[in-house]
């Protein structure tokens, strides 16, 4: 079972539930150009692998990561998640099991 955070296209209601991408980064990882936002109350539960993972696309051989989030970055996004914890604003969603 592996726990992640949610990646969307929508824009959050509260700007506090989410992190927006910044471009160069998305670039960097081979994501597409449109905005985005790491949802940072939320976290989702699935087997590893199972069927939530699909590979990316276009690539050979097949990878299913998209690379690692420079550290300052993820610092920051664990510390939102964290804090989301906190204050009691985190849940947990199942999605295979």
């Amino acid at each position: 079972m592996v726990t992640v955070v949610p990646i969307t296209h929508a824009p959050p209601t509260d700007p506090a539930d989410a992190i927006e991408i910044p471009p160069t980064l998305k670039a960097h990882l081979g994501l597409d150009d449109l905005p985005s936002w790491i949802v940072v109350t939320e976290t989702n539960d699935f087997l590893w692998p199972g069927p939530d993972l699909r590979p990316r696309p276009g690539i050979k051989p097949i990878r299913f990561d998209y690379g690692m989030l420079p550290p300052r970055f993820f610092a920051y996004v664990r510390d939102r998640i964290l804090q989301a914890h906190l204050h009691r604003k985190l849940s947990q969603v199942p999605r295979t099991g």
